[in-house]
């Protein structure tokens, strides 16, 4: 463990250092919601790592909601992305990230843009010390404070912010503010460590009943009744699916543009009525039951059958934009 605390003082200082290197965006609340703004040296700085995450998710950061993958007779000669880095981020968007290492590099075959994107973005994470009462994600396996799939992970103390640095690309990140920087000592460690296990506590009161060990299983096994009272509600928005941080299913469509053509990647859902249907007009899952509980078959069973992972983060984020305020925790947790 190496940490070391940046003075609250020298906040504007780090990242103002990291502009120079890339684009830096960090978490800004305005009235009751975060969001992720981009620093300007010559805006005011309010940033806020102690609030939930940001309303809107991170992936649109590595794998856009719309994006020109090729070009054709001819391949357009592309820029290399930029250096961003991410700041305060959450442990429920990193696993989003996590997911999307294991669908885009890890599975074959790999994805040379996202890995792209990936190697040039610095994650840097920040604890969760408030949760609120639309996170979960203690019941699928996420701390309040993130232990991997970032480059930093930090907790906000009451004189700085504590940093813990992870991978070689967080090192750097460090090395070149090192000025900027003092050596942790104990009472900012154990500070910390009251910090984390407060989160910890609140959300064991939030959210105090526990998913079944084999979930996977009885997701699998929800008889059609089942599947028709959970989704009897749906007014088919697609908030949940446009702001989940895990959802990863796209298309590729060919558009003209003058004499060429380009092939343009975007997400798709699937409660999309379209969502499986096959060029002869045939569809496996076209009622909407089916595309329904292929969201949770996705999240909670395939995902975890191929990784041992639940494909899901706990953000809270579809409950907050459902429509009909459908909540998947008591979905879960009536199987």
């Amino acid at each position: 463990m190496n940490l070391r605390l940046l003075p609250r003082d020298n906040i504007s200082k780090l990242l103002l250092k990291l502009a120079e290197e890339g684009s830096v965006f960090y978490p800004e609340t305005t009235g009751d919601k975060g969001h992720l703004v981009k620093f300007e040296p010559d805006k005011e700085l309010n940033p806020d790592f102690v609030k939930i995450r940001t309303a809107e998710n991170i992936k649109h950061f590595l794998f856009p909601s719309r994006d020109m993958v090729a070009r054709f007779p001819q391949d357009a000669s592309r820029r290399p992305p930029e250096n961003r880095y991410l700041v305060g981020v959450k442990a429920c968007d990193l696993r989003g990230v996590d997911v999307y290492d294991r669908v885009f590099i890890k599975w074959e075959p790999a994805d040379p843009r996202y890995h792209e994107q990936r190697k040039k973005t610095v994650i840097i994470a920040a604890d969760c010390p408030q949760p609120e009462a639309s996170c979960f994600c203690n019941l699928v396996g996420v701390n309040p404070y993130a232990e991997s799939t970032c480059d930093i992970s930090f907790t906000p103390l009451l004189n700085g912010l504590l940093f813990d640095v992870l991978t070689e690309k967080g090192e750097a990140v460090v090395a070149k503010a090192e000025d900027l920087f003092r050596t942790a000592g104990k009472d900012e460690e154990e500070e910390r460590e009251t910090i984390r296990k407060k989160a910890v506590r609140q959300l064991q009161e939030i959210n105090n009943k526990h998913l079944k060990d084999r979930l996977g299983y009885f997701v699998g096994q929800a008889d059609k009744k089942a599947v028709h009272a959970a989704r009897d509600d749906c007014v088919e928005c697609f908030a949940c699916l446009h702001a989940c941080p895990t959802c990863y299913c796209f298309l590729l469509a060919d558009h003209k543009r003058g004499k060429e053509i380009e092939r343009i990647r975007f997400w798709d859902a699937c409660y999309y009525a379209a969502y499986a249907r096959v060029a002869g007009g045939a569809n496996p899952r076209g009622k909407m039951d089916e595309r329904f509980w292929n969201r949770f078959n996705c999240k909670f069973n395939y995902f975890h059958q191929y990784e041992g992972l639940l494909a899901c983060s706990g953000c809270g984020r579809c409950y907050l934009g459902c429509s009909a305020k459908i909540d998947i925790r008591e979905i879960l947790l009536h199987l």
